[in-house]
């Protein structure tokens, strides 16, 4: 098993099914190929009698397994342990059947060569060549398990969890699901599952009709507390990001706020004006002693009162602390003249803090 460790929550956590699930898969090959060698080399010949008893025995087991095999039926459940199974015997349906048939040609191949080995000398060659032929297909079998095994993987993010399925050459099946559309997570032993350690988890979502399964994982009570942490950590770190961000919305709400009855003070503004005569604004910024700023006027003829921003503006003036100011906006005709007093906020020396630009309300001034 490979697992990422607890206390790194921002890497994903991967499990493999648990290896005494490795060796019940590969212990009749595993067997099968150390039995050949073994006769091998107590006979000292590849088709003397060590083999050709090894060849028989293992023809009565090889005929034993395929019958087993060809005997499960599907289950009349319909668990999340059921309906994965049966995926899997359906898209492993032609390579079971494949194998079944060279295991079939492999016992026929062997019980005849032996039979002739008795019978017409000089054919003692073929137990060689079947003895191979055994030998090549049972590490095969072995290999396949091993990989099949190791292809399995079940992984743990911050917001996922993933269920990964791959027979070599042929099936490859992710199912994944969000963390925030787990009802229920449950683990589940059986009884050898208890005594050495591993078991199944299965993880209910919203919305889909095929579970997400760990099968045969080590230690399934510790992988299900996980998945209900991870949960944990997910639902707190949405509620700090909305409480973060129904912050930062009051913030700017009540700045808007003070930038229009506070920070920014209008102390002179006629509401009338005889053209061509200059619109004089005087206004007075409330900040603190240290906090350094930059104001100036915005004006149009049409109010920006839809979004549009005013397309003039006067020139800035840099300064600190709280002061009055005084600037004069040009008229170009006659008519309604829009006008905002702006102030952008300087960050401190030193500070990441970033520049943050505010406005008062739009006023109008008539040009008569």
């Amino acid at each position: 098993m490979s697992q990422a460790s607890a206390g790194a929550p921002s890497q994903p956590q991967i499990w493999r099914r648990h290896p005494i699930v490795l060796l019940r898969a590969a212990f009749l090959p595993a067997g099968g190929v150390l039995t050949l060698l073994a006769a091998w080399l107590i006979g000292r010949s590849t088709n003397g009698l060590w083999v050709r008893g090894t060849l028989i025995l293992g023809s009565l087991v090889l005929i034993w397994r395929v019958l087993g095999v060809a005997n499960v039926g599907a289950p009349t459940d319909q668990t999340p342990l059921s309906q994965r199974q049966g995926v899997l015997r359906r898209v492993t349906a032609l390579v079971r059947a494949l194998m079944a048939g060279w295991a079939v040609l492999l016992v026929t191949a062997a019980i005849v060569t032996v039979a002739l080995a008795f019978i017409v000398p000089g054919t003692e060659r073929y137990v060689s060549w079947v003895y191979f032929a055994w030998l090549f297909s049972v590490g095969f079998w072995f290999a396949l398990n091993t990989i099949d095994w190791r292809n399995d993987v079940y992984i743990l993010t911050n917001d996922r969890i993933i269920d990964r399925v791959r027979f070599p050459l042929l099936y490859d099946q992710r199912t994944e699901a969000r963390l925030d559309q787990v009802q229920n997570v449950r683990a589940q032993q059986g009884f050898w599952g208890g005594i050495l350690g591993f078991g199944d988890v299965i993880v209910e979502t919203a919305g889909r009709t095929q579970a997400v399964v760990f099968l045969e994982v080590p230690n399934p009570q510790d992988i299900q507390r996980r998945i209900f942490q991870r949960i944990d950590a997910l639902n707190e770190q949405r509620a700090a990001e909305e409480a973060s961000r129904q912050h930062a919305q009051l913030t700017k709400w009540f700045r808007a706020y003070h930038t229009i009855t506070g920070w920014i003070e209008i102390l002179d503004l006629p509401e009338e004006v005889v053209f061509p005569r200059p619109i004089h604004v005087r206004w007075r910024i409330n900040l603190g002693p240290e906090q350094a700023y930059e104001t100036w006027l915005s004006y149009d003829t049409e109010s920006d009162a839809q979004g549009r921003e005013h397309a003039n503006e006067t020139s800035v003036i840099p300064s600190s602390g709280r002061r009055q100011f005084h600037q004069i906006v040009p008229v170009g005709r006659r008519g309604e003249m829009f006008v905002r007093v702006r102030v952008r906020v300087l960050a401190s020396p030193g500070s990441s803090g970033p520049e943050e630009t505010f406005a008062s309300r739009e006023m109008m001034v008539r040009v008569v």
